[in-house]
């Protein structure tokens, strides 16, 4: 199995640049640092990791054209309008597609690594089915979120509603706060001793592992009332 020795520091040094020189000129005359510290590494570490997950059957890929984002911004419709990210990610999914629901999410970023995992911003549809799933099967997401927090993890309940969901009535008390979610997602930091370590496909390997049973309850949900 392939292995990846962990990202070299210049590309955090890179990134750094890139934060102070946001304009086409200097990012030209430093494309060649890009390709060779940030983007290539992302590429390598997408295959190694994906090799890694199906090795654990863990039902999760990236693929390297598809799976990973553009160092250039779509500012149009944001008030910041620099040119460039400031950190490099990927997703890995069942598909390999960046739209399948239930990812495994790779942040590269000298201000804050990490890696997280769940159902991020999921449109309404596949939030409906989400949230029938915890209704459906109240006792087993009970057990899933102890489960998590046993092992150091707690699902983001930062962005939630006021209310219960419209067509949820009655629901019993204990998944109430769950089912305002507007969606579910684990994240852990990865400091950058871990970054540029050999031991990160590992980490971050252990870190999906871990995080299986959540995606794994979404994806039952999904087939259970697909369309």
């Amino acid at each position: 199995m392939n292995e990846f020795s962990g990202f070299n520091p210049k590309a955090f040094i890179f990134l750094e640049e890139l934060s102070n020189n946001q304009n086409r000129v200097w990012f030209a005359e430093h494309r060649s640092e890009y390709e060779e510290y940030v983007r290539e590494p992302m590429k390598r570490f997408t295959e190694v990791l994906s090799e890694h997950l199906a090795a654990k059957d863990i039902p999760l890929w990236g693929d390297p054209k598809r799976s990973l984002f553009r160092i250039n911004r779509d500012a149009r419709f944001s008030k910041a309008k620099h040119p460039y990210n400031m950190h490099a990610s990927g997703l890995f999914t069942r598909t390999g597609d960046k739209h399948s629901p239930g990812v495994l999410y790779f942040r590269l970023d000298p201000l804050g690594s990490r890696v997280a995992a769940g159902y991020l911003q999921p449109e309404s549809h596949v939030l409906k089915k989400l949230r029938q799933g915890i209704v459906d099967n109240p006792k087993a997401w009970l057990s899933l979120e102890k489960s998590l927090k046993r092992k150091g993890y707690e699902l983001d309940y930062s962005h939630t509603l006021a209310r219960t969901p419209r067509g949820f009535n009655d629901v019993p008390e204990e998944i109430e706060k769950a089912l305002k979610l507007k969606g579910w997602i684990v994240r852990k930091q990865l400091p950058r001793s871990m970054i540029f370590s050999k031991d990160l496909i590992k980490e971050v390997r252990s870190f999906a592992s871990d995080l299986h049973p959540l995606l794994s309850f979404g994806w039952h949900a999904l087939n259970q009332f697909s369309d």
